[in-house]
């Protein structure tokens, strides 16, 4: 019969080859602060480019999970008032869950408490896995890890005993904020895999761990916004994530009962981490190299959109328009009448000339008419 797995607790200073990663370790670390002063220099409103940032985070986020929706139909479901389906709500929480995890982080550590706070906006609402579980609230049950339809004698992975969640989440809440000399990317990783190991919640436990990535390096001053977020490259490789991950979940035989086996099965958890946190430093390598390319071609289309806009209309209120254009690229005039306080006759002058300059294009409905700036929504797709 399969038993839960006993994970390390930390700190465990024998799980890491550190010089098999020091230069992974570096050229990550200096990709982050290039794109973190990217942002900070962006001639957009850093908030502008952040939200859109953190909707991307949320898509990708969530479908790891099992999601579909696309960046389109969020943007679409965020132009206009509609009964959200349970894939939109999931997305909608994780991008709430985010912003109030950056709110909770002025008051208070990376802690259980807070811990629980995101897990309980993440599942509010009409999501799936919401009947098993209570939000906010650690897992009284046994739970596990497997394909469709596996039972408990079949599971890939068993999260430790529910009585033990307790006493594990408490270490790793104090090697958080413990300070001490780890590299803090090294030990987010490191973080995020414990996390999962652990299994806290019944449900919800990758989306809560993935949160706690960008919530940490705020934290910790890598980032000046909690806006850093790897879902995206993790979910193109999804599998070997969770392979990874479950890598590093390795039985350790007792030393005093056969030590040679004892430290072949240490040596095989070094390995076994090393591997995931040289993934894992991979993948923050090529997210910085992603997002420094969409603020690079974001700003490019600010400056050429605001170029072409001012010779089209003469009007102090015209920078807003735009403004709302790059936080709202799908969006409806009651949007954006809502949002700034123009007339909307002038409104509709606007973008009867945006439209015929083919800066944005709409549906043609007569009513309740959308419209799309299609040259962001190819940049964030």
């Amino acid at each position: 019969m399969k038993k839960p797995y006993v994970p390390f607790m930390l700190p465990n200073d024998n799980l890491i080859d550190l010089n098999k990663l020091i230069n992974k370790v570096v050229k990550a670390n200096t990709d982050i602060a290039i794109y973190n002063e990217k942002l900070k220099s962006s001639k957009i409103r850093p908030e502008l480019l952040l939200d859109l940032l953190s909707l991307r985070e949320a898509i990708e986020s969530t479908k790891i999970e099992g999601t579909q929706v696309t960046m389109d139909e969020m943007l679409e479901y965020r132009a206009e008032e509609k009964k959200a389906t349970s894939d939109i709500t999931e997305v909608m929480n994780y991008y709430r869950a985010l912003e109030i995890g950056e709110n909770l982080l002025k008051g208070l550590p990376i802690s259980t408490r807070l811990i629980k706070k995101i897990h309980g906006v993440l599942m509010s609402g009409n999501v799936r896995g919401k009947g098993q579980i209570i939000p906010g609230e650690f897992r009284t049950s046994q739970n596990f890890i497997g394909p469709k339809g596996a039972t408990i004698e079949t599971a890939s992975y068993i999260p430790p005993e529910p009585q033990l969640v307790d006493a594990y989440i408490s270490n790793l809440e104090k090697f958080i904020n413990d300070d001490d000399t780890t590299d803090n990317l090294i030990k987010i990783a490191l973080v995020h895999s414990q996390f999962e190991t652990i299994h806290p919640f019944s449900d919800g436990n990758g989306r809560t761990g993935r949160i706690l990535i960008p919530l940490y390096l705020f934290e910790k001053g890598l980032i000046s916004k909690a806006n850093f977020f790897v879902s995206e490259s993790l979910e193109k490789d999804k599998f070997k994530y969770y392979q990874l991950l479950n890598n590093t979940r390795v039985e350790i035989s007792d030393k005093e009962d056969d030590e040679a086996k004892y430290y072949k099965d240490m040596e095989k958890a070094k390995e076994s981490f090393t591997e995931w946190l040289d993934f894992f430093l991979t993948a923050c390598i090529n997210q910085a190299a992603k997002n420094i390319d969409k603020i690079d071609k974001i700003n490019d289309l600010y400056d050429d959109t605001m170029e072409k806009t001012k010779s089209l209309v003469r009007s102090s209120n015209i920078q807003d328009v735009i403004d709302i254009l790059f936080l709202y690229p799908i969006f409806t005039t009651k949007l954006i009448r809502e949002k700034l306080p123009i007339a909307p006759a002038t409104l509709n002058g606007y973008l009867r000339k945006l439209v015929d300059a083919r800066i944005i294009y709409t549906d043609g409905k007569p009513r309740n008419k959308k419209y799309f700036f299609y040259d962001l929504i190819n940049i964030i797709r």
